[in-house]
């Protein structure tokens, strides 16, 4: 999937809540789990940097793909602005 179309999930996400929008006190990376990503909805495999989010709104995990993760970042910053 190219990065404007992923762009075009997260908006969609963030507008309906889907997606978390406060910053986050804390993310960090590690291989992928076989789980799929909250953005692009693919599998992050092993080989794969895989970002979970702790987010300030609640204890749920939020779990990207390295690349859709820097996209969440740049696309919920622009909400704000």
């Amino acid at each position: 999937m190219n990065a404007e179309a992923i762009r075009d999930l997260i908006r969609a996400k963030l507008h309906t809540d889907r997606l978390p929008r406060d910053s986050t006190p804390r993310a960090s990376g590690r291989p992928g789990n076989w789980q799929k990503c909250a953005a692009c909805e693919e599998t992050m495999a092993k080989a794969l940097l895989m970002m979970e989010v702790y987010p300030l709104t609640n204890d749920q995990v939020v779990r990207f793909h390295g690349d859709c993760y820097q996209l969440w970042n740049e696309e919920r910053r622009a909400l704000k602005s």
